[in-house]
């Protein structure tokens, strides 16, 4: 049996930038990862030439502070995507529009405005650390979103396009997640206006956002173990023993940064507590598909158009220009929430063929024959089961959330949902990583004194 100060259950970001940490503490570590790469929800395909596209996370603001180091760290190039001109499609009408405002009549961007103003406001009273104890905390969690958007924003319009953004931010439906569920996706977002109301893209990855991974696991080395499915971890006086595939390897301390979904479905003994077990059962996966058009150039760009196009009544709601410098063109659309459900369960050239349609309605013929296609339908992932993370329906974060991050004698949480600022970001796993990280040399310092 091998034997580890630490074992890191997961070799996305969350477990990789715990597991850097603890080695640079002096920690022998090692990492166990289900599948047969390091990045977790970041993957980058490769096109043309060899240029990069995300089928994953790829986008990272200026307020993603421990991400850009990172980047910074081990020279992941980045570029800024093209200024230019946005659109709004509606059936068969094209508006292009600059700015973050889609150009609808001043009555539905009066209401929209309003509803968010309270969203804001709303979203400021929340205590990332524990929103459970938000004031009128259990009559949020009672309601789901789409209870409030009905109730707040009674034109129709406005309502449509504060679904549409708030499904593009969370890959949820808005009669899924609990109101309370929302605000804290907000509050940790850094407000509304940094979230589901404004161009948070400011910079994408030139070689694929997960470069920075890819370059941690390299300097990791054969402490990371793919193919490794994690089946069992026994907690005893003497340790832990943690099962996979590879082995069995006993430490002193586990760090589980695997999405709440698959958490489950490890066997522990002794079990859990029942909160949270619960917890884990009931924090479902949005879903998410990506796919992208690869053209000989990117020709949207002859008109100033920047790729980004806003549907509101299309199974594809979003489109965005993915192409690298010097690259060939790239048209990437998302797909998030029931809509991802329902292409997912086509065929393949029939999901290729709407999706190439809503590309042709938004950018013309040109677009109608790509060179290449490439999709990721993140549900069907074995080692992720959907994305862009787990969400709260109503009734769960005031019950269970107190066992989100609370770790369970020897065993530490981490992950993106796991974050009090940026859940459901790269930042966010990256941030929770450390932070598990930080709780195992505590709980080791402790020791040490008692």
């Amino acid at each position: 049996m091998d034997r580890a100060d630490v074992v890191v259950v997961g070799a996305g970001y969350a477990g990789l930038c715990a597991a850097r940490t603890l080695r640079a503490s002096g920690r022998d570590v090692v990492v166990l990862e289900a599948s047969d790469r390091v990045g977790g929800r970041t993957l980058a395909a490769r096109v043309g030439d060899g240029w990069a596209v995300d089928l994953g996370g790829q986008w990272i603001s200026g307020a993603h502070t421990r991400f850009a180091a990172l980047a910074e760290e081990y020279d992941a190039a980045m570029y800024a995507p093209p200024e230019g001109v946005d659109l709004l499609v509606e059936g068969v009408v094209r508006r292009p529009f600059t700015g973050a405002r889609p150009p609808l009549p001043a009555l539905v961007l009066v209401v929209l405005a309003q509803a968010m103003w309270r969203l804001e406001r709303m979203a400021a009273r929340i205590d990332l650390a524990r929103p459970w104890t938000t004031p009128g905390a259990d009559r949020l969690d009672a309601m789901t979103a789409a209870t409030w958007l009905r109730r707040n924003l009674p034109e129709r319009r406005a309502r449509n396009l504060a679904e549409v953004m708030i499904g593009e931010e969370l890959c949820v439906d808005v009669g899924s997640i609990s109101m309370l569920g929302l605000l804290t996706t907000i509050r940790s977002a850094g407000g509304v206006e940094a979230g589901i109301t404004a161009e948070t893209v400011t910079r994408l990855f030139v070689d694929g956002a997960d470069g920075p991974a890819l370059a941690i696991a390299a300097e990791l080395g054969d402490v990371v173990r793919l193919g490794a499915p994690v089946t069992s971890i026994r907690q005893r006086a003497d340790g832990v023993r943690v099962s996979a595939a590879s082995g069995d390897v006993h430490a002193e301390h586990v760090i589980v940064a695997v999405p709440p979904t698959l958490a489950g479905r490890i066997a522990y003994d002794p079990p859990l507590p029942a909160a949270r077990d619960q917890l884990i059962q009931r924090m479902p996966m949005g879903s998410v598909l990506k796919a992208f058009a690869v053209y000989e150039r990117p020709f949207w760009r002859d008109d100033r158009l920047t790729g980004q196009a806003l549907n509101l009544h299309d199974p594809v709601p979003v489109t965005f220009d993915a192409t690298r410098p010097g690259g060939p063109g790239v048209l990437g659309a998302l797909v998030p929430g029931r809509a991802a459900q329902r292409l997912a369960a086509l065929p393949a050239s029939e999901r290729r063929a709407m999706i190439v349609g809503a590309l042709v309605r938004a950018f013309g013929h040109a677009a109608r024959e790509p060179l290449e296609w490439h999709e990721k339908v993140w549900a069907d992932d074995p080692y992720t089961r959907g994305g862009y993370g787990a969400f709260f329906p109503p009734g769960v974060l005031t019950t269970l959330g107190s066992a989100l991050r609370h770790p369970v004698g020897a065993i530490h949480w981490a992950g993106s949902e796991t974050a009090t600022e940026w859940s459901g970001y790269i930042e966010g796993a990256i941030r929770s990583g450390e932070r598990a990280a930080a709780e195992v040399l505590a709980a080791d310092r402790s020791a040490a004194t008692a």
